[in-house]
């Protein structure tokens, strides 16, 4: 096939002479088999390669039907650069055990892609133009201080809140960090990769050049309009019809698409932003059927960024199934039909939410242009991984298949993607385990130590439990470590203070006092007698008793996790000062611990062991406590759309979010 520049010096500069002088100059050559329905990629964040999304999505549009049509190269795609466009066919064999349905569904499908991640690519080199991801997120929360003090009169929240959740976005940016070194590991013993870090900044970057930088977005949503018109007037020259488009769109390429259609619909032309004399006509809005979104931020967009979505004409009035622009400056445009826009995202994506914001958008302008319901707005837990769960949609068969089948396709009856709930379940705990097996690990490196270092063979005076011990002992004691860390940090985490003691006050500390019961509980009746017994011999010689009793082993650990565990009601409400406080009274509980149990024991012995355990021991917790903060914060405020819900109640119902229960932080289900 022959592409189509896309910087063809000879465009018009006429506001809607550009579609014409494009078809007339396309070359009358049919394709065959004829296209009529063009599937339009457009990525999302990062460091794409070309022709990388088109081909996923040429490759999930060609596993529709059994066997799966060849999965092809990057170069099949491939049309010679980013000012090209064309549009690409599956590669349909002849024979095959297709019906003539499906091979007529193959046939009609041409694939093309939005490509705009050389503009940000650019930018990232030149590395004098975007904001450091920390210093950003910053500035995001002042923008969300300022909503609040601007639109809510009867204030509940206070400075230090705002403080609290600048606090939360460094600790969530340095445990990103942190969580990348731990996930290196894992690819190096191949076990699975994953680029979160990377993913962290480039969705920072694209972010910011988007909403932020008005010359690069213009630039990006420009390209878009030039590919969609050149695309439609490419296929209705060559292959005398008028083509269907459907848009397929991840993550901030949903933003790009968004305001592009939102343009189209209500502005005739579009002007390059470089030279501003180059207008191309927005009519390839006529032929759009279909929008698809997956892993989209356009909530947070709406909410944070307002002012990118103003100044748009979108009022319309049904007439049948056709929609007219009825306001829109230049003359009305009628569409045929509806959008057809469908939602897609997983609960553990960190980028993709439902889109309520944007349907009450829609509605409030009057735009009648999407047919784009609740229904549509279909959310579930499909994925192993919380974070990876942005990139699985790839690779997800029924999300891609329902989509074709409703949209595409036009069956109605085709059933959303359903919710699995056992990987929502291991989704939400995988982070929590990992944290455990850090405590786990922590206590290991001090046990084996201090165990190691009161062998009766070596001159100590109280004989050190069995092996067999080891497993059962170190289970107990990351038990109440672990109880002890969530009930420090919650508080740092949560709006549980103020002038007045709310519930939320309350309910918060109850959950607190019932993760280090429970932790205390299970160390209590899993430690075995014998081994609390050893580690309470010290303590019974300065009761002046003559057997160490295994319960005061066991009060004197469960008494030292309770004064660390108190340290996260009373410390600053600053996540990292908090977590720092909490690891200085662990250090200082174990070293009295440590120090009285081996008081003693280490005649002829070298110290080095129990300072590097003592260590270890150390970063280990630090590890845990962080994996456990971003977790928490993860869920509370992200997973289930509290952040989102509160802006949402700031901008417009004017007033305080109302808190959302503990047992409803379950995500929306499926519909």
């Amino acid at each position: 096939m022959n592409a189509s520049s896309l910087d063809d010096d000879n465009q018009s500069g006429a506001p809607g002479a550009s579609h014409t002088s494009s078809a007339a100059r396309m070359p009358e050559v049919p394709i065959a088999p004829r296209v009529q329905k063009i599937v339009v990629a457009i990525h999302g964040i990062g460091n794409q390669l070309h022709s990388d999304t088109v081909r996923s999505v040429a490759s999930r549009f060609g596993a529709r039907y059994d066997p799966p049509l060849p999965v092809m190269p990057l170069g099949y795609f491939d049309i010679a650069g980013v000012g090209e466009v064309d549009v690409r066919q599956l590669d349909l064999p002849p024979g095959g055990p297709y019906t003539a349905e499906q091979r007529a569904f193959y046939s009609a499908l041409g694939f093309a892609e939005v490509y705009w991640a050389d503009i940000p690519r650019e930018v990232v080199k030149q590395d004098d133009t975007l904001e450091e991801s920390k210093a950003w997120g910053l500035s995001i929360v002042s923008r969300a201080q300022a909503t609040y003090m601007l639109n809510v009169e009867e204030r509940k929240l206070e400075p230090a809140d705002f403080s609290l959740a600048s606090g939360v976005v460094e600790e969530i940016v340095e445990t990103v960090a942190v969580m990348q070194s731990l996930l290196s590991v894992a690819e190096k013993a191949g076990i699975f990769k994953f680029d979160l870090a990377p993913m962290l900044r480039d969705y920072v970057g694209d972010v910011q050049l988007v909403a932020d930088f008005k010359q690069h977005r213009d630039t990006i949503v420009f390209r878009f309009h030039r590919v969609m018109e050149r695309l439609v007037a490419l296929v209705t020259a060559r292959c005398d019809c008028a083509p269907e488009v459907y848009i397929v769109a991840h993550s901030e390429g949903t933003v790009i698409s968004f305001l592009g259609i939102l343009q189209a619909l209500s502005t005739p032309t579009v002007t390059d932003p470089k030279d501003g004399k180059q207008a191309i006509s927005t009519a390839w809005v006529q032929s759009l059927r279909g929008f698809m979104t997956i892993g989209s931020p356009i909530d947070k967009h709406i909410l944070l960024w307002p002012k990118l979505w103003e100044g748009m004409t979108l009022k319309s009035e049904m007439q049948g199934e056709a929609v007219t622009q009825s306001e829109r400056p230049g003359g009305p445009v009628t569409l045929p039909s509806r959008i057809k826009w469908r939602n897609y995202y997983d609960f553990g994506d960190p980028v993709g939410f439902a889109l309520d914001t944007a349907r009450a958008y829609l509605g409030h302008h009057g735009c009648q242009a999407f047919e784009f319901e609740p229904a549509h707005d279909i959310g579930f837990s499909r994925y192993w991984m919380p974070g990876k769960a942005h990139t699985d949609y790839w690779t997800d068969a029924d999300v891609f298949g329902h989509f074709i089948e409703n949209v595409v396709l036009g069956k109605n009856a085709a059933k959303a993607p359903e919710n699995r709930r056992l990987r929502g379940i291991v989704s939400t705990a995988i982070p929590y385990l990992l944290s455990f097996a850090l405590h786990l690990a922590a206590v290991f490196f001090i046990y084996k130590a201090v165990t190691a270092s009161s062998d009766s063979g070596a001159g100590g005076s109280s004989t050190a439990p069995e092996f067999i011990y080891l497993t059962r002992s170190v289970f107990a004691l990351a038990c109440l470590l672990m109880g002890t860390t969530v009930a420090a940090r919650i508080p740092r985490l949560v709006k549980a203070r103020g002038a007045r003691r709310t519930g939320a006050w309350l309910r918060w500390r109850i959950v607190a006092l019932a993760a280090f019961a429970a932790g205390a509980l299970i160390f209590w009746f899993v430690l075995l007698s014998g081994v609390a017994a050893f580690l309470a011999s010290p303590f019974a010689d300065l009761l002046h008793r003559d057997d160490a009793d295994p319960v005061v082993g066991k009060a004197v650990f469960v008494l030292a996790g309770l004064i660390c565990a108190i340290s996260g009601w009373v410390a600053p409400r600053k996540p990292r000062v908090g977590r720092r406080i909490l690891v200085a009274l662990g250090a200082l509980m174990m070293v009295l611990i440590v120090g009285v149990r081996l008081w003693g024991d280490l005649s002829g012995k070298p110290l080095w062991p129990v300072v590097l355990g003592g260590l270890f021991f150390l970063y280990a917790w630090w590890l845990a406590i962080l994996i456990f903060d971003l977790a928490f914060v993860w869920h509370r405020y992200v997973r289930n759309s509290v952040a989102l819900d509160t802006l949402r109640a700031w901008r417009e119902d004017r007033r305080d979010a109302q808190p959302t229960p503990i047992m409803s932080m379950r995500g929306k289900p499926p519909k």
